[in-house]
């Protein structure tokens, strides 16, 4: 599969030597851009149907790559393998950043053209309106006023038999007894 196409599926995997600040820091614009799946541990590729096209993009150093590409091999032998090298982590978080704001998933360019995040369709009814859907519901927030109360409802007393309704009253004691 050329790295000029967007596959089926995309996997994360950091290296098990890194720390997390090497997913939550230096790789957080790439993924909140192209959004991979984050794989844990590599067995999970053998849950991917054998029809569909892989690849995994691995965030390593220099001194663990060649063991993840033989383990990617061995667990998904059609699995195209991304390597993205660096020994230091700012030059990881360099290199992930330069993708996400290129738009360039593994490196190189798509083809032919990507479609940018802005534009991605959305499941949302209602026409488009400048390229957003529009709202269907008046946006969430805070509550800045009181509800003003709702009008009393009329009891209706004329030709009903209407007995009073008695207080309600806590319970004696608790309910499980005791």
């Amino acid at each position: 599969m050329p790295q000029t196409i967007l596959p089926d599926y995309h996997f994360l995997y950091i290296s098990p030597s890194l720390g997390a600040e090497w997913f939550f820091d230096a790789a957080r614009l790439y993924w909140q851009v192209f959004q991979p799946t984050v794989l844990s541990d590599l067995d999970f590729l053998r849950f991917v149907p054998e029809d569909a096209s892989v690849i995994v993009t691995a965030v390593t150093r220099r001194d663990t790559v060649d063991e993840i590409g033989v383990a990617v091999a061995q667990v998904r032998p059609t699995a195209y393998f991304d390597a993205v090298v660096q020994d230091m982590f700012a030059d990881m978080e360099s290199t992930l950043s330069d993708r996400a704001n290129r738009y360039w998933p593994f490196g190189v360019p798509l083809a032919p053209t990507p479609i940018p995040p802005d534009t991605r369709v959305n499941p949302t009814p209602g026409p488009l309106i400048g390229g957003s859907p529009a709202p269907t519901r008046a946006p969430s927030g805070f509550i800045t006023q009181t509800p003003t109360p709702a009008p009393p409802v009329p009891v209706p007393t004329q030709g009903a038999d209407v007995s009073p309704q008695a207080p309600i009253a806590p319970t004696p004691g608790p309910i499980l007894g005791g």
